[in-house]
């Protein structure tokens, strides 16, 4: 059974297509809520995974040794050093958390890098969702109630972030398209229409594993 990751450009629906997703295959939805989850069952101090993604700057790893918990990550030596073992920390706790759903399939993941943890994965399908500036930002609008001002600022700083976490964190560069198998405007298509074309690429790639006849995937 496949896996599909969510990345997108902040206020373009990631988490609201992978809701729908889910909902729609009977996949485990994993979001920011879930990660969380499962860092505190392994007993990390709370916060440590969002002071990544809040704090993302050339600075960032040394942001994330001070909420390293002594239980289960010690502190190496400062400078270069440190940051490069805060960081490797980080993705071997994604690749812990994130691998094995992927061998085991039935999975929609929203965000935490997910592209780049799972990139070579035969079984994972890859969606990116964009949007323009101005609809993004009428989208969290109209959803979290927020006042104009607030969701561009929120907006601006996110798009900041993400692409810093992509850089200092993954290596990478968060709009390479060959990241995604799939990019998707939410701004000039609905939500039920990304469904179907995430849908199609589904059972295209059960087709291939499989071999004869495309499989229809029942809602």
């Amino acid at each position: 059974m496949a896996v599909v990751t969510i990345s997108r450009q902040f206020g373009a629906g990631g988490w609201t297509l992978g809701e729908r997703l889910s909902k729609k295959f009977g996949f485990h939805l994993v979001d920011k809520a879930v990660i969380d989850e499962i860092a505190r069952r392994e007993k990390m101090t709370p916060g440590w995974l969002n002071a990544i993604e809040k704090e993302a700057s050339s600075k960032i790893l040394d942001v994330l040794s001070k909420f390293v918990s002594s239980g289960i990550f010690y502190k190496a030596p400062g400078g270069q050093e440190d940051q490069e073992f805060q960081r490797k920390k980080y993705v071997d706790f994604l690749d812990r958390v994130m691998k094995p759903m992927a061998e085991k399939g039935g999975y929609v993941i929203v965000g935490r890098g997910a592209q780049f943890v799972l990139r070579r994965h035969p079984s994972v399908i890859h969606v990116m969702l964009v949007g323009e500036f101005e609809k993004r930002v009428d989208f969290l609008i109209d959803h979290y109630k927020l006042s104009r001002s607030d969701a561009e600022n929120m907006v601006r700083e996110r798009e900041k972030q993400r692409a810093a976490l992509a850089t200092n964190v993954f290596d990478s560069d968060i709009d390479d398209p060959s990241l995604y198998d799939i990019v998707l405007n939410t701004c000039k298509i609905s939500f039920e229409w990304a469904v179907e074309a995430v849908s199609s690429l589904l059972e295209l790639q059960i087709r291939q594993e499989e071999g004869g006849d495309i499989v229809r995937i029942q809602s």
